[in-house]
């Protein structure tokens, strides 16, 4: 049956086309990644609702997928002991070897609750900056409002990875420079709050803060499509896009970067009566956390959702926010409110029941339907543009879930570089249980991955058709091919490797970018039903 597959596979790659994707009214195929507070596994689930891949002890809040497969995840060092505190950054292979051990726990700086993993590899990392009480108030604040002898305000770091154990802060934003306040006029960042509506007013909450935490920023995202950060503030009852176009210098200051305005905000939303532009009517998130932009390609792409832990009492939601994007791309203020729109959220699903105070997340997925983290209860699930819940899945494990991410893909590979003198590639096959005992193909291009194949069955293989794809379709499980072909055990999972021996590759070839895809087929009907995601290898001196 596998040679017949193998022969039927060569011909049928042979139309190279887009693909269309279609609306599904049921759970997005791929897995799940989430971890429990405290917990110390990482894991992925399908939906089967079974965890069919772990990574090893130390997690502690976040865990994210990096964009190369590597998985990313915070961990408590006890150097600040506040909630939500990580202090160390880790950075695992699939098979849970670790790369990088970060610190990031002092003295300047401490990271806690969230990190986004970039394109270009850094890490976007929420901290606190250490200053003492004092320094509160020398920038405004008001004395009676503050106790203890520590003040954490936010900032963010982005981290150039170096070697196993180093780092580099290669820009950073920090709330500091861009306060304002009309409490002591004898102080700095005295003004008007109300004509500053890109600034934080420092006595914003009018309440006592015991520990220093003051803006517990609990999550962000990254835009590479128009470089924004937004990042949510839990005290402040707000949402904050800044632009990380910027400079360091310009990101401490009030000018320059892409959209002209330094570090300043360029969006805000959630709560007007902050900068003074709104009433308690207009006050609508309340301990929101995990503010994500809605990836290219998805419905409602560029929109922002959030989730409200207290949309009223007793009950959580999950918007879906339209940005006010002027004609010349900037975030622009309703100049007759003197507010940042929306209005209102496109988008709101809620429903009884359904309440976490705490923690949580919310994800547009590609078919448009959106996975939810209710993090106090245990519980992720998926539902439709309509509030149809699709997929339920409850977490045995009695703690809180902070995220949950949306998994797509489903080939992994153990490094991006292949000597010219020889070396072995490792593959690992996942895609979950409801493809256990199918047949999986593993196949590879040196042409690229666009616009892709589309083979029989209309699935979309993002690889170029050459002499590569045609000799693994044909030499499978033979020579370099090891295990290139066989059919997936009941997690949906299997293991190939390329192994080539020294002296096969020409010396021309350096530099050659290798790309490598699956298959997967159904054991009956021999039609394909899902390519994996494209994973490229390097030939190197």
């Amino acid at each position: 049956m596998l040679r017949v597959l193998a022969v039927g596979l060569c011909a049928g790659l042979s139309s190279p086309s887009a693909v269309a994707a279609a609306v599904q009214q049921q759970p997005a195929p791929g897995l799940r990644l989430y971890q429990a507070v405290g917990s110390s596994r990482p894991q992925l689930v399908d939906t089967n609702g079974n965890v069919v891949h772990t990574w090893p002890n130390g997690g502690n809040i976040s865990s994210h997928l990096g964009p190369d497969g590597t998985l990313l995840r915070g961990q408590q060092t006890g150097g600040v002991i506040i909630a939500g505190a990580t202090g160390r950054i880790q950075r695992h292979a699939f098979d849970g070897t670790l790369l990088w051990d970060f610190l990031v726990d002092g003295p300047l700086h401490y990271a806690h609750h969230d990190i986004e993993p970039m394109p270009n590899g850094n890490v976007l990392v929420i901290a606190w900056d250490r200053y003492t009480v004092n320094d509160a108030i020398a920038a405004g604040r008001d004395p009676a409002l503050l106790s203890g002898s520590d003040w954490f305000p936010d900032a963010i770091l982005e981290i150039r990875p170096n070697g196993p154990t180093g780092g580099t802060i290669v820009w950073e934003w920090h709330i500091t420079d861009h306060l304002i306040q009309d409490f002591d006029a004898g102080k700095a960042n005295f003004g008007v709050v109300a004509n500053a509506p890109g600034l934080l007013d420092i006595n914003y909450p009018p309440i006592l803060v015991s520990d220093g935490d003051w803006n517990h920023f609990n999550g962000l995202d990254y835009d590479p499509v128009n470089d924004w950060i937004v990042v949510s503030s839990r005290s402040q009852d707000e949402i904050y896009i800044i632009d990380h176009s910027t400079t360091t210098a310009e990101a401490a200051g009030h000018t320059g970067g892409q959209r002209g305005r330094g570090g300043d905000f360029l969006w805000r939303w959630g709560n007007p009566e902050v900068y003074r532009a709104g009433s308690a009517v207009h006050h609508v998130l309340r301990g929101q956390h995990d503010p994500r932009f809605i990836a290219p390609g998805r419905p409602g792409a560029g929109n922002v959702t959030v989730f409200n832990n207290d949309y009223v009492p007793g009950q959580s939601a999950v918007h879906e926010l339209a940005l006010p994007v002027g004609p010349s791309g900037n975030l622009v203020l309703d100049p007759v409110t003197g507010r940042y729109g929306p209005v209102t959220p496109v988008w709101t699903f809620t429903e009884a029941g359904f309440n976490s105070l705490f923690v949580s997340s919310a994800e547009r997925l590609p078919n448009g339907n959106t996975l939810i983290c209710s993090g106090t209860q245990n519980r992720l699930f998926e539902v439709t543009a309509a509030g149809t819940t699709v997929w339920n899945y409850v977490d045995p494990a009695p703690s809180l879930i902070f995220q949950c991410h949306y998994v797509e893909r489903s080939l992994w590979r153990d490094t991006g570089e292949l000597p010219i003198g020889g070396g072995t590639v490792a593959f690992d096959h996942l895609t979950g249980s409801p493809h256990a005992g199918q047949i999986f193909v593993l196949l590879g291009s040196i042409s690229g991955t666009a616009p892709g194949t589309l083979v029989p069955g209309g699935v979309l293989l993002p690889l170029n058709l050459d002499f590569l794809t045609s000799a693994m379709a044909t030499n499978w499980n033979s020579g370099i091919f090891v295990n290139t072909l066989g059919l997936l055990d009941g997690d949906g999972h299997a293991s190939s490797n390329l192994a080539v021996p020294s002296g096969l590759i020409p010396a021309a070839l350096v530099g050659t970018d290798l790309d490598f895809a699956h298959l997967i087929y159904h054991p009956t009907t021999l039609v394909a039903v899902r390519a994996s995601n494209p994973v490229r290898v390097q030939i190197v001196p």
